[in-house]
């Protein structure tokens, strides 16, 4: 009938987030305006009911104004919302990183198919993963508050004082002095041999190395690498002792136990009867693989659910 109302009673229902009531609102607000529109300009016209509206107020002020006490997501899950998002988006980032790093899908809920991607994909991915987790999270907290129930969120032990973990353990000069003795012995041993993995040393002069040439110097040099990542990131804690230096170390040691998995050097393994140092090569890179994803998406956590906890 008055085509410009309908429009603004049209825009104003797109607000109204409530299961029941919607009809009864907008035909309270077209009350209203009708009304107003005749006692100002003893007529109801599309130009009267245009200039009422231009004074009525916004379609989602007007909406918000009747959705007082009708919540999507409850105030009181402000925290959840950031937290559990915060949780769920570093495991399903340290699971991306993974199957990145390591080249195979993965394939489980609530995170349904991680692809083998290039990197590329792998940075429009992150996002995107970011943007489910926080719509899965966002979905449960609002069939949570919809039941309209006293319910009680877990909140994980590891961040009932999160707010306090803002530094790594404090540095330990002897132990830093360990680790670079370690680190020499086996730059030393690099330089000596050209390698720091043997298959045997029964003659310390000239043992025996597990790998030929080729492979040796790969190898050797990623683990130093590796090691080397361990003392830079325990030195560093004597400057700063921020949060985020075991998450820097060990992202990078995960890089390099790609190019351990992914080796485009053949480890052609020294023969020794009775033993397979294939399988035992296997089973020590496995182990350290398993420890660095352990403490990174430990770390993750940390780091995420902190930055998102600030935020309440």
């Amino acid at each position: 009938m008055y085509q410009n109302l309908e429009n603004y009673l049209l825009e104003i229902s797109h607000y109204l987030a409530v299961k029941d009531g919607a009809e009864e609102i907008l035909a309270e607000i077209k009350s209203h305006i009708l009304e107003k529109t005749e006692a100002e300009f003893e007529a109801i016209t599309e130009d009267g009911i245009s200039k009422i509206i231009a004074g009525y107020g916004k379609p989602q002020q007007i909406a918000a104004k009747y959705l007082e006490g009708f919540e999507i997501i409850s105030p009181t899950f402000k925290r959840h919302l950031f937290l559990y998002t915060g949780i769920l988006f570093a495991c399903h980032l340290a699971l991306t990183i993974i199957t990145f790093l390591f080249h195979f899908d993965m394939l489980g809920f609530p995170f349904l198919y991680i692809p083998t991607m290039d990197i590329w994909q792998f940075v429009f991915y992150v996002p995107m993963a970011f943007i489910y987790d926080l719509g899965l999270v966002g979905i449960v907290l609002y069939l949570v508050t919809q039941k309209n129930k006293d319910v009680r969120l877990p909140w994980p032990k590891l961040f009932s004082n999160v707010e306090s973990v803002k530094e790594v353990r404090k540095p330990n000069i002897l132990f830093m002095a360990f680790l670079i003795l370690i680190f020499s012995f086996f730059l030393y041993s690099f330089i000596q041999f050209g390698t720091i993995f043997f298959a045997s040393m029964n003659n310390p002069g000239n043992p025996v190395p597990m790998f030929g040439p080729n492979a040796s110097f790969y190898y050797s040099l990623l683990f130093m690498a590796m090691l080397g990542c361990e003392v830079i990131g325990y030195a560093a804690r004597f400057i700063s002792r921020s949060s985020w230096l075991d998450l820097i170390k060990n992202f990078v040691i995960l890089i390099l136990l790609q190019f351990v998995w992914n080796s485009p050097v053949k480890a052609d393994f020294a023969k020794i009867p009775g033993i397979d140092l294939s399988t035992i090569a296997m089973i020590f890179v496995l182990i350290i693989t398993i420890v660095v994803a352990f403490k990174f998406i430990k770390s993750l956590i940390l780091v995420v659910a902190k930055q998102f906890t600030r935020k309440r």
